[in-house]
C-alpha cells in the first residue's frame, strides 16, 4: 500500500480491521493509492482526486461481498381434517347418546361434591357432554379447526392426549377456585387447550435463531387475544377455559421442544392415541357404574 500523493487527502471510515484489509485489496487491485490508518477506528486514507472512485469502488465491494441474509424458515403449518372430523364426530355422537339416555349425563357430569369426594374421571367425561345443540356446535366450529392444527402439527396421538389432558385441567382449576357448589359440562376447556397449544410454536425455533422470540411473542399474543375473544362469554364457564388455555401453553411448549421426527413417529402416534382411547373408556365406565 502506498501513501497518496496529494497534500490533501480524505478518509473512508471502515467498519473494523477486517474491512479495512478487505477494501484496502479492493483499492489495490484497482490502482488506487491509499493507506490504512488507525487512530480511534480503522479508516483508508485516500487523496482528494480519488476519493470519489475509491469510495464507489468500496461502496462496490461490500454490496458484491455483503452476507447473504438468512431468512428464518418456518414449518408450514399442517391442518389434520381427518383427525379433527373424527372427534368432531365422536362429540357429537355423545351428545346424539347423552339426549336419548339422560342416564349419562347424571354419571358423566362433572358435580364439584362428588368430584373432591375423588371421583376424577368426571373431570374428562364432562367434556364430552354438552347443554344442548348450540353448545355442542359452538364448541364442534371452532374446535374443528383448532384440532385440526393441532394434531397436524404435533400428531394425532401426542396431540389429542394433550387437548384431553387441557380439558381435564380446565375443570380441575374449577374445581379449585370454586368454593361454592357446582356443575359443569362442556368441551370448551379441550377447546381452549388447542388454542393455548398453537401459541408457542415458535419456542422450538430460539434454538436455531434468536430472531424467532419476536415470531415467539406474537404467537402468543395472538393466542391471547383469540382467547379473551372466544373464551370469556359471560355465559360460559370462564374458570374452565382459563385453565384449559393455560394448560395448552405449558403442554404445547413442551412439545415444540421435541423434535418433529420423533412426534412423527408411528409408536408415538399409536401409543398417545391408544392411551386417550383407554382413559376415555376407563372414565366412562367409572362414571356409568358410580350411582350419582
Amino acid at each position: 500500500m502506498e501513501d497518496p500523493d496529494h497534500r490533501s487527502e480524505e478518509r473512508i471510515p471502515m467498519r473494523g480491521e477486517r474491512d479495512a484489509l478487505d477494501c484496502s485489496l479492493a483499492l489495490a487491485s484497482e490502482g488506487i493509492p491509499h493507506a490504512i490508518r488507525k487512530d480511534e477506528d480503522y479508516a483508508l486514507v485516500i487523496g482528494a482526486n480519488d476519493a470519489r472512485q475509491a469510495r464507489e469502488i468500496v461502496e462496490r465491494y461490500r454490496l458484491e461481498n455483503r452476507p447473504p441474509v438468512r431468512r428464518l424458515s418456518f414449518r408450514h403449518p399442517e391442518f389434520d381434517w381427518r383427525c379433527s372430523a373424527i372427534w368432531c364426530l365422536v362429540l357429537a355422537v355423545f351428545g346424539y347418546l347423552h339426549l336419548r339416555h339422560p342416564g349419562m349425563v347424571e354419571g358423566g357430569i362433572l358435580q364439584s361434591r362428588r368430584a373432591l369426594q375423588g371421583e376424577w374421571w368426571l373431570l374428562l367425561t364432562a367434556t364430552m357432554l354438552h347443554v344442548d345443540v348450540a353448545h355442542l356446535a359452538s364448541n364442534l366450529t371452532l374446535g374443528f379447526v383448532l384440532f385440526g392444527l393441532v394434531t397436524g402439527r404435533f400428531g394425532i396421538g401426542p396431540g389429542l392426549l394433550c387437548i384431553l389432558l387441557c380439558g381435564m385441567g380446565g375443570n380441575l382449576l374449577g374445581l379449585l377456585l370454586r368454593d361454592a357448589p357446582y356443575s359443569g359440562l362442556g368441551a370448551s376447556g379441550c377447546v381452549m387447550g388447542a388454542l393455548g397449544m398453537l401459541g408457542p410454536q415458535a419456542l422450538g425455533w430460539i434454538r436455531r435463531d434468536p430472531r424467532a422470540v419476536r415470531v415467539l411473542g406474537a404467537g402468543l399474543a395472538g393466542s391471547l387475544m383469540l382467547f379473551v375473544l372466544f373464551g370469556f362469554s359471560p355465559d360460559s364457564d370462564v374458570l374452565a377455559h382459563l385453565g384449559g388455555f393455560l394448560c395448552g401453553l405449558v403442554l404445547g411448549g413442551l412439545l415444540v421442544l421435541v423434535p418433529e421426527s420423533r412426534l412423527a413417529q408411528l409408536r408415538w402416534n399409536l401409543s398417545g392415541s391408544l392411551l386417550s382411547l383407554l382413559l376415555l373408556l376407563a372414565c366412562w365406565r367409572r362414571a356409568l357404574d358410580v350411582p350419582p
